[in-house]
């Protein structure tokens, strides 16, 4: 059986009760949509899409001369006018989202409904996973797996990007004025040799979970993110995860 035919069956058992379906891929979403009584489709994160690199706060653009953040950093599909349009279309009336570590500018009224999750927001997700490959020979290693023995449930991984830091080696990014040449005697980015202890280091993290990559947000980032649920009204719903969601 494959999974798209599990799926049916769950539709099947559950379309007196209601639900509602997250749907992070376009055909899972066209399969939802074939039923005539089925579920609700919501959009999910993965659909979603904003700039949610947890480095963009560390490497914005005003480290090249104090340019402000651009706007479009600030902005998700959810509040775009032709994809809102599209959601309509689809019969879509709810999106899931997340809160960047740059913040996200007031929703437009007349969109969706939206769900926010925290404090893990999704950064990416692929077909070609590590940690499905960890342990493995060459040739298997970043294949995608026909059958995934699910690494994941035990262990996760954090990556760190101390090269990101403006505090960390600022100086080693020579900025280049009009009418000068780019000095061929130093080299433009900002690794090291070496990288500070990780329980000193305040380094942007990446946390791996399977194929996909997340971040969490801090104290901080949790109440920026209340702050915006407060001053939007189509912000309904919030989803707490005490640990990452496998």
């Amino acid at each position: 059986m494959s999974r798209l035919d599990g799926l049916t069956d769950i539709l099947e058992q559950a379309k007196d009760l209601d639900p509602e379906v997250v749907v992070n891929d376009w055909g899972v979403l066209r399969r939802v949509r074939s039923r005539r009584q089925g579920p609700r489709p919501v959009l999910g994160r993965g659909l979603n899409r904003m700039m949610r690199d947890p480095r963009l706060p560390d490497v914005g653009p005003e480290h090249l001369g104090g340019d402000p953040t651009p706007d479009s950093w600030k902005k998700a599909s959810h509040d775009s006018g032709p994809f809102r349009r599209l959601m309509a279309s689809l019969g879509i009336e709810r999106a899931e989202t997340d809160a960047p570590l740059q913040g996200l500018d007031a929703v437009t009224a007349g969109g969706p409904s939206l769900t926010l999750h925290m404090p893990y927001g999704m950064v990416a997700s692929g077909r070609i996973c590590m940690v499905s490959g960890w342990g493995k020979p060459a040739s298997v290693r970043f294949v995608p797996p026909r059958r995934c023995d699910a690494p994941c449930r035990r262990f996760t991984i954090e990556l760190r990007a101390p090269w990101s830091r403006r505090q960390q080696g600022a100086t080693e990014l020579p900025l280049v004025r009009e009418g000068e040449i780019l000095p061929l005697n130093r080299l433009l980015n900002r690794r090291r040799n070496s990288f500070p202890e990780p329980a000193l280091d305040p380094a942007p993290r990446f946390l791996q979970k399977g194929n996909t990559h997340f971040y969490r947000l801090d104290e901080a980032g949790i109440r920026a993110a209340l702050q915006w649920i407060a001053s939007n009204d189509s912000v309904d719903r919030l989803v707490v995860e005490p640990d990452l969601p496998m």
